[in-house]
């Protein structure tokens, strides 16, 4: 009797040879540029207690998004949506002994229960790469230069991305300052704004309203937040002149809307956009000087650093067809096995050619007509098969075959080298 095929999990991901590889490349450019800048890798649970995340993250992602699981010592625990938390956890436990600053970065998978999408699961992996231990708007400066350097390395132009870059302190000192309102106004006043473009602008205005903001108010905000001056935050005015200074400015714009859903923020705050047909945001970053204090550290610990997933971004790549390098690798060889009195030499031979540095496969069923294993490395892309009759073993030689090309070339067998040089060549087309 037939069984019903299991269905995948919704809002997760299977993961091919060709899928796993394209993964692979993604998180190991990331990590390579992170230590191009001295960023050290590091690794958390993918699990912590809930207290961590309560009143230290977004409010959707505690009560909505987490995936929470139920501990013996009943204490809730989730599955981590995002790594800060953890990372002010770990920095906070050892903070008399690590030396600052800390220059970190970690690549890894992160779970929330969000709507799927495209560009967004329920499982996806995320490089957070972070500097901590500084205040100086330099910290700010290379955090958000990293970024526009990952967009270098992947091969994206100013024209389709853009880092938009906000003081979130600053906005909340100006709106006080000059517009009046009140410090128990501006956490919900940020969760609007940060919502501004997810909403009509009838409702955007419904809700400042809601929140007791007057008309003369929700028009100079409005007015304020579409000019992109910069000019109340001098703190923001230094941070896009040392962009300058770090040859990255194309990429930078300020945008007053980018206050970023977390509340952790502190500071500078920035968000990666993409502006074509995916017209979303990719990734965002900011300034959190509170964060080690708020999960039980001794001391006041700044940081800066930014959070991608890999979902949007990739996405992006596959649109602007910038993903047509990455491949899953393959063997460079199939000993291919003649029969079963020739199988102990073809075994001897791929341990060779292994021990060479070559990728090789072994034929599994001695006998087998070698038009079939021809067909076989064929399909899986492998370039070369070697033969070993009863001919190629009284010779002491072993008859390679490109598949490419149809060219025979026969080789000693007790020597790889003519094997070796053909095949790097063949790598270096």
């Amino acid at each position: 009797m037939a069984t019903d095929l299991i269905p995948r999990v919704k809002g997760v991901r299977d993961f091919y040879p060709e899928d796993w590889a394209l993964q692979k490349w993604l998180g190991e450019t990331c990590i390579a540029l992170g230590a191009g800048f001295g960023y050290q890798e590091y690794e958390g649970p993918v699990m912590e207690y809930m207290d961590l995340y309560l009143g230290k993250t977004s409010e959707e992602i505690v009560s909505r998004q987490t995936f929470t699981l139920s501990g013996r010592d009943e204490r809730p625990l989730v599955l981590r949506p995002e790594l800060t938390p953890t990372l002010a956890r770990m920095v906070a436990q050892q903070e008399d002994r690590l030396v600052f600053p800390l220059r970190w970065q970690s690549y890894g998978r992160f779970y929330r229960y969000e709507r799927p999408q495209r560009g967004r699961g329920r499982s996806f992996f995320q490089w957070n790469i972070d500097l901590l231990g500084s205040d100086t708007l330099h910290a700010d400066a290379e955090i958000i230069t990293i970024a526009c350097e990952l967009f270098k390395t992947l091969g994206l132009s100013p024209d389709q991305v853009t880092v938009k870059v906000n003081d979130r302190q600053g906005l909340e000192c100006h709106l006080i300052r000059s517009f009046g309102l009140r410090s128990g106004q501006i956490r919900p006043l940020f969760a609007i704004v940060d919502r501004i473009d997810k909403m009509p602008y009838g409702k955007f205005r419904v809700g400042l309203a809601e929140l007791g903001l007057d008309s003369e108010q929700i028009d100079g905000l409005v007015e304020m937040l579409e000019s992109k001056d910069p000019g109340f935050s001098p703190r923001l005015e230094q941070v896009i002149r040392l962009l300058e200074r770090n040859d990255v400015s194309e990429y930078v714009e300020p945008d007053l809307k980018i206050v970023r859903g977390f509340d952790y923020y502190t500071g500078i705050v920035f968000e990666a956009w993409a502006t074509h047909s995916l017209r979303r945001a990719l990734f965002g970053g900011g300034r959190y000087d509170n964060l080690t204090l708020q999960v039980g550290g001794r001391k006041p610990v700044p940081g800066v650093g930014f959070a991608v997933g890999d979902m949007a971004i990739t996405e992006l790549l596959k649109e602007s067809d910038l993903l047509d390098h990455v491949t899953s690798p393959v063997a460079d060889l199939l000993v291919s096995v003649f029969s079963e009195d020739t199988a102990e030499q073809a075994a001897s031979y791929a341990r060779l050619a292994r021990s060479r540095g070559l990728a090789v496969e072994l034929g599994l069923k001695p006998g087998q007509r070698l038009d079939r294993q021809l067909k076989y490395a064929h399909r899986k892309g492998i370039p070369f098969v070697t033969i070993i009759g009863p001919d190629e073993v009284s010779s002491k030689t072993v008859l390679l075959k490109n598949l490419a090309t149809g060219e025979q070339t026969v080789l000693p067998s007790c020597n790889v080298g003519k094997l070796t040089e053909l095949i790097r060549r063949y790598r270096q087309r």
